[in-house]
């Protein structure tokens, strides 16, 4: 009882540290490539609409590529949290530190943001224009295709399966490197 109650607060409070972290990957990136107005906040409510974990950026500040970055940067810094599980994964179990506690670490970061993450961009819909300017935010894949499709002119559906096999490409590695880590690790 005490062990299942201890994963399950330390997959709430890890989901909460993911989300902050993914926020931050965007305000830092939108920072870093110009707009010093870049922040987010955990939840907000705007008429009808509302989001959880809102990067909001002024993307009318940058150019099409710097807005793909800024909408990638959430993914890029959790898979960071995520590959650190990994390497940890791989090094003799430490104290504090459990191997069920770095596989959650692994499977949250994976489920909870690139698989959550590619769902909400494969049934997005993109539309013709997306309003630009400040204190916008954007559900991250959806914003990805747009600015790539204003960009290149390539369609919505082949920008949609490149996400979706580079997702499937990514899985993959992620697996192998879960495996590679987990059989080293239980060696020490």
């Amino acid at each position: 009882m005490i062990a299942t109650f201890q994963r399950v607060l330390f997959g709430l409070v890890f989901i909460f540290v993911m989300v902050n972290v993914h926020e931050i990957g965007h305000t830092t990136v939108a920072r870093l490539l110009g707009d010093d107005s870049a922040h987010y906040v955990l939840y907000q409510v705007q008429g009808r609409s509302s989001c959880l974990g809102c990067n909001l950026y002024d993307s009318s500040r940058l150019g099409d590529v710097a807005n793909v970055l800024v909408n990638l940067g959430g993914v890029i810094f959790t898979q960071l949290l995520c590959w650190i599980a990994i390497f940890l994964l791989a090094g003799a179990e430490r104290g504090l530190i459990k191997r069920w506690m770095l596989l959650s670490a692994i499977g949250i970061t994976w489920l909870g943001d690139v698989v959550v993450q590619l769902v909400q961009g494969l049934v997005a819909n993109v539309p013709q224009d997306l309003p630009r300017g400040p204190e916008r935010t954007y559900t991250d894949y959806q914003a990805v295709v747009w600015f790539i499709r204003d960009q290149t002119g390539t369609a919505v559906s082949e920008l949609k399966a490149v996400l979706l096999l580079a997702t499937i490409a990514y899985s993959a590695l992620l697996l192998s490197a879960t495996r590679w880590a987990l059989s080293r690790g239980l060696r020490r």
